[in-house]
């Protein structure tokens, strides 16, 4: 896999990615973008803590985002065991009984 050039905090890398260099260059983006947010709110931090609070950033943001996705799987699979027992009969609105 070839890489591309990216520049985050002012060093330049090669990184690569199975999303392509496109999609490399973007999230180089992202990290330096992070990075230079956390050091305009003022904290002077040497360049590894930097990189680190990006990190820690970073890693919360997923862990939200996969607590977001569970909870809207979990959200999906009751109401499509609603609409399941729906069809088939199982509920009906007001506790009627569907004729059949």
């Amino acid at each position: 896999m070839k890489g591309v050039n990216v520049e985050i905090m002012g060093q330049s890398l090669t990184v690569a990615s199975d999303g392509g260099d496109e999609w490399a260059r973007s999230l180089a983006a992202t990290v330096d973008e992070k990075i230079r947010h956390i050091r305009a709110s003022g904290q002077s931090v040497n360049s590894i803590n930097l990189a680190i609070l990006a990190a820690l950033t970073f890693a919360e943001e997923l862990e939200r985002l996969r607590r977001d996705h569970q909870a809207l799987i979990s959200h999906l699979e009751a109401l499509n065991q609603r609409l399941s027992a729906a069809i088939d009969g199982s509920e009906f609105p007001h506790g009627e009984e569907q004729a059949r």
